[in-house]
């Protein structure tokens, strides 16, 4: 598989940072390979939406919602964000440091990946309050085309992955629909919520057939990441 390989040249390019404790790579090392990391594979899409689901059951959050959570960010490709952000899930280089790896170059790792992109998403989960259902009011979410009655936990949590602000400003306002959301991170939360709602549809189409074992992008290849 083509991943590591990469993640060998973007190391050399400076975009991926090997030594514990390092200064991280500028946005203009980034912004000069930004984007998704090769051509459009439906076979590695597909491989790596089987990892999510996996990774999701491990990690107890809805397959759906972290599968949802990829589309949003990259549409499930390993890419680089013109501020540094990794793989399929756009993780920050600093979240290497929490989580103790020992180098960034591990976020590459697709399973390391969407393992980080978890645990960020369940940090939101966990700062949800069910008066924060009322912000499907808010003006800004409005604006950016979000039609349902009530903001929904899941999409409370994707709107915190993108905007971390957001659960410390929702708790401290007095009235959720006047909430100062980015309008970026308004329109993500409303890609979300319509991925989410596509992902579910999957599951229910693909209910009730024999799951199918997870394979390399390559038949018969050993796999990677």
């Amino acid at each position: 598989m083509k991943l590591r390989a990469a993640a060998h040249v973007l190391a050399v390019l400076g975009v991926l940072v090997v030594t514990p404790g390092a200064a991280f790579a500028s946005p203009e090392q980034c912004a000069s390979v930004a984007g998704p990391q090769g051509a459009a594979d439906p076979h590695l899409r597909e491989w790596l939406r089987r990892l999510i689901h996996d990774v999701a059951r491990k990690e107890g959050v809805d397959p759906a919602a972290l599968e949802a959570l990829a589309v949003t960010e990259t549409d499930i490709r390993p890419s680089i964000g013109k501020a540094c952000e990794l793989g399929p899930f756009q993780v920050s280089q600093q979240w290497a440091r929490v989580f103790r790896l020992p180098s960034v170059e591990l976020l590459w790792d697709p399973r390391i990946n969407a393992i980080a992109a978890a645990r960020i998403y369940k940090a939101g989960l966990r700062r949800w309050v069910p008066r924060y259902a009322g912000a499907g009011k808010n003006r800004t979410l409005r604006a950016a085309g979000f039609r349902g009655s009530s903001l929904d936990r899941a999409t409370f949590a994707a709107l915190a992955y993108n905007w971390g602000r957001a659960p410390l400003a929702f708790s401290l306002a007095a009235d959720l629909r006047a909430v100062a959301i980015p309008a970026s991170s308004a329109s993500y939360a409303v890609r979300f919520n319509r991925a989410l709602r596509e992902a579910k549809g999957r599951f229910e189409a693909e209910r009730g057939t024999p799951p199918s074992r997870s394979q390399s992008p390559k038949a018969g290849g050993k796999r990677e990441s």
